[in-house]
């Protein structure tokens, strides 16, 4: 009896535990939740190929749950449209936090620098720990499955296992100062597939990144930096490296076999910022050297250098607001290519917030981009080539707002042009081409205390190229309402757009071309019950040529979807 007791006492005190530890944590005890839905859709075209099924049928079902921190789900689909069954359970995760620790298992994508692991999802676990201003972060796990090659339409390129593992320590805070350092391995199973013409090689890759902030006054000025340094092997069939040949430590090769095939490159940004009342300013710094590749995120696009500045002005308690976004970049970072761009974008905002009411915003945009043939050997192969890009636009807003009803009155106007030069090589003369377009619109809307809502917008644009001329104008008309207590929701669109396009021909012949379309939707969604929901929406598009060549063609699509949650 004594023996009972005790271990009931026993028994109480963990459960007790395990509830305080369960209240001081975010893991759930047991949720459940999903949906299922049915769409079914009609499709009809008279004038051209049809776009879509004439008629489909689609349903889709998807459940999910959580048990002390362990989460799962399946989703299900199935669409005549594409005739076969599909069913996917890729999203099988568990995550549970407490205090300073959390823990993640099954599909994860940690982020520990911006080139070196960005992303890249893990099948395998993540571990985080950040007590006090402590950091420590540990992932490992399969990033890719092994894809054989196929033959089936659609197929793209077949794919190598691939494992892959991370760790990161730090000390700081990130919104103030600290230092990173972190580090990213991926290596490919060159075993994994076989065949003869697999047309990609295994490849490995190992990444370094050093990462840090400083803080100074209280925020008023703070200065970063991170540089990735990777090492990537295109190929592990290649030969193995002698150590005689390479400069590096010997420990190192028991983890990392440098081969012919092995290259280490850079990546990295700096950037520095100050924050006073009246006046900020950004400064960064990014290059990315030639053949720069990193297993731990997307595709790069390498040999890049960018200076970026943005300055922002406050004025009037900041009803004026003046930013501006300059960014200065060019390639061929060693100068082995035939050709050097030069960039150069700036982008400037003024907004004035002129009462509570009216409100008046302008931007300038300016693209300057400049390909220069570079000399190689004595000779140059590439062409040179410049373009210069103004954008301007300014954006009036007006809302006037009663006891019931509100009326939305926004204008835009906006000017561009550009200007391009081709330099010919062997003495011929320089091509040049220019544009310039003007466009306008003009919105308008007011909602009454019915529930009803009104919207109409006009809409005018003029291009003028070399040996065409454009014109485009159009509006449409939009209501929507809502009855019985917002239950039933019904939105209702029409409009005209026409395109009128003037192109001079050899012989000065003047060929035109007259192209209208006219478009209307009809949507309505009404709740059954805080569960169940059904959409019932038409559209319509009719293409006409009134004059030159085109085709003319309409269309009516239709469709109809319920769903429940539960």
């Amino acid at each position: 009896m004594v023996i009972t007791l005790i271990s009931l006492a026993s028994a109480q005190r963990a459960f007790g535990q395990f509830s305080t530890f369960l209240e001081e944590s975010n893991i759930s005890t047991a949720t459940a939740g999903g949906s299922i839905g049915l769409t079914a859709s009609a499709y009809s075209v008279d004038g051209i190929e049809n776009r879509r099924a004439p008629g489909m049928i689609q349903t889709n079902a998807n459940m999910n749950f959580n048990l002390f921190g362990f989460s799962s789900g399946i989703n299900m689909n199935y669409s005549t449209d594409d005739s076969q069954f599909r069913q996917s359970m890729n999203n099988i995760s568990f995550n549970a936090t407490w205090r300073w620790l959390n823990i993640q298992a099954g599909d994860v994508s940690a982020r520990f620098s911006e080139y070196g692991l960005s992303g890249a999802t893990i099948r395998g676990g993540y571990v985080r720990m950040d007590p006090g201003n402590y950091l420590l972060e540990i992932t490992g796990g399969r990033s890719k499955r092994a894809v054989r090659p196929s033959l089936e339409s659609g197929f793209r390129r077949p794919a190598f296992q691939q494992w892959a593992g991370g760790v990161k320590l730090g000390y700081g805070s990130t919104s103030s100062s600290y230092f990173h350092l972190s580090t990213f391995y991926a290596r490919d199973e060159k075993n994994s597939i076989t065949g003869s013409n697999l047309d990609i090689e295994p490849r490995e890759n190992l990444t370094m990144t050093p990462d840090f902030q400083v803080e100074l006054f209280n925020g008023r000025f703070t200065i970063g930096s991170q540089v990735t340094a990777s090492i990537f092997t295109r190929d592990l069939n290649s030969s193995v490296v002698s150590m005689d040949e390479v400069n590096i430590p010997s420990f190192f090769t028991t983890f990392y076999s440098p081969r012919t095939s092995t290259r280490i490159n850079y990546a990295g940004i700096a950037d520095a910022s100050m924050n006073l009342d009246l006046f900020s300013l950004g400064l960064g710094y990014e290059r990315i050297q030639p053949g720069f590749e990193s297993l731990g995120r997307g595709t790069v696009r390498d040999d890049q250098e960018r200076i970026k500045i943005s300055p922002t002005l406050r004025l009037m308690n900041n009803r004026i607001n003046i930013s501006s976004n300059i960014a200065l970049g060019r390639d061929n970072l060693l100068g082995n290519r035939v050709q050097t761009q030069r960039n150069t974008n700036v982008n400037s905002n003024v907004q004035f917030v002129i009462s509570q009411d009216f409100s008046l915003n302008t931007t300038y945009g300016l693209v300057l981009n400049n390909i220069t043939a570079e000399e190689i050997d004595g000779q140059t192969s590439g062409s040179s080539q410049s373009q210069i890009s103004h954008n301007v636009m300014v954006q009036p807003s007006l809302t006037l707002r009663g006891e019931e009803i509100t009326h939305n009155i926004s204008l835009t106007g906006g000017y561009m042009s550009i200007e391009s030069r081709f330099d010919n090589q062997g003495g011929m003369p320089a091509d040049n081409y220019g544009s310039e377009s003007i466009t306008s619109a003009l919105n308008y809307a007011i909602t009454l205390p019915i529930g009803l809502t009104l919207n109409s917008s006009v809409n005018y644009m003029t291009n003028s190229s070399d040996g065409i001329e454009i014109q485009n104008f159009g509006f449409n008309l939009g209501t929507s309402y809502a009855f019985f207590n917002r239950s039933l929701n019904v939105s209702a669109n029409a409009g005209m757009n026409r395109n009128i396009n003037e192109r001079i021909g050899p012989g000065d012949q003047l060929t035109e071309t007259n192209i209208q379309q006219l478009t209307g939707s009809l949507n309505s969604s009404y709740n059954l019950t805080d569960k169940d929901s059904f959409d019932i929406t038409l559209r319509t598009r009719s293409n006409s040529v009134l004059t030159g060549a085109g085709r003319e063609f309409a269309e009516l699509e239709g469709s109809f979807r319920y769903q429940r949650r539960f």
